[in-house]
């Protein structure tokens, strides 16, 4: 194939996705609200939370609390490395993600959205996505905790921008997504924001400093168990089923809704 026919192809390819998430995005402020409290929308980071306990999302909803500073601290960290990219429209992502390359482009902070066959929209940002000939290599998520670990959620949400990019039109046979965990402390550190940081510029499977600790995996993308795990999830705001809380106690423990809630671990 000549080089203009490439180009003419990626062309189309990235007017077809553009137009797809347009009309997502439409949908997601005109259709009729079909969801639990009057929604139109669910957030992939909403969805990752239900498998942490629906429970406490259920009432983030109903009774929402201010942020703690630990969550203001969790944004701060992921604007802090999502700056070391370059600002493009969602068109110029688009683009640059459809583009015939033989090294993967990243984009950091990559909207999607897709129509999901119960009635939701669902939206996110990801992180990083490493686009390649329209296929997505890597999606690349990062988190902020006392405790680094790589919990379940992570995968879910990481697992569902997999999903998403696929349901964009994006190809995602062979995507991997990779997940990141940093000490709180983290946060403001400058060698994070810089892009300095071993976790971040060379993907380093474990970091720790004087400021604090990471950890980072690989793992393949399985498109049968996000479906399955998203399926779940959409039951909730559907009204097919009522919230679930945790069995875990130390999550109860620790969360700010325990006073609130009608099931107390102990």
């Amino acid at each position: 194939m000549q080089p203009d026919d490439d180009s003419t192809r990626a062309r189309s390819l990235s007017l077809d996705i553009l137009e797809r998430y347009r009309q997502v995005y439409r949908a997601s402020r005109n259709a009729e609200p079909l969801l639990r409290y009057g929604r139109r929308t669910i957030a992939v980071s909403t969805i990752a939370q239900q498998f942490y306990c629906e429970k406490a999302v259920q009432l983030s909803i109903e009774r929402p609390l201010a942020p703690t500073q630990s969550m203001r601290d969790g944004v701060a960290g992921h604007e802090a490395v999502s700056s070391l990219g370059v600002t493009m429209t969602q068109q110029e992502a688009i683009e640059a993600a459809v583009v015939a390359r033989e090294v993967p482009v990243c984009v950091y902070e990559f909207r999607i959205g897709w129509h999901h066959h119960s009635g939701a929209t669902i939206l996110g940002f990801v992180d990083e996505a490493w686009f390649r000939n329209a296929h997505v290599d890597l999606v690349a998520e990062r988190k902020f905790s006392s405790n680094p670990a790589i919990h379940a959620p992570y995968h879910v949400q990481a697992g569902l921008y997999c999903l998403g990019l696929g349901e964009m039109g994006f190809g995602t046979e062979c995507s991997r997504y990779r997940i990141s965990v940093f000490s709180r402390q983290c946060h403001d550190c400058a060698s994070l924001a810089s892009g300095e940081c071993p976790t971040v510029a060379i993907g380093a499977d474990s970091h720790t400093c004087d400021r604090g600790a990471s950890i980072s995996r690989t793992f393949p993308f399985e498109r049968e168990s996000v479906h399955h795990d998203l399926e779940w999830a959409l039951e909730f705001w559907t009204g097919k089923r009522e919230a679930q809380a945790t069995t875990n106690p130390s999550r109860c423990r620790a969360c700010r809704y325990q006073r609130m809630c009608n099931r107390t671990q102990t």
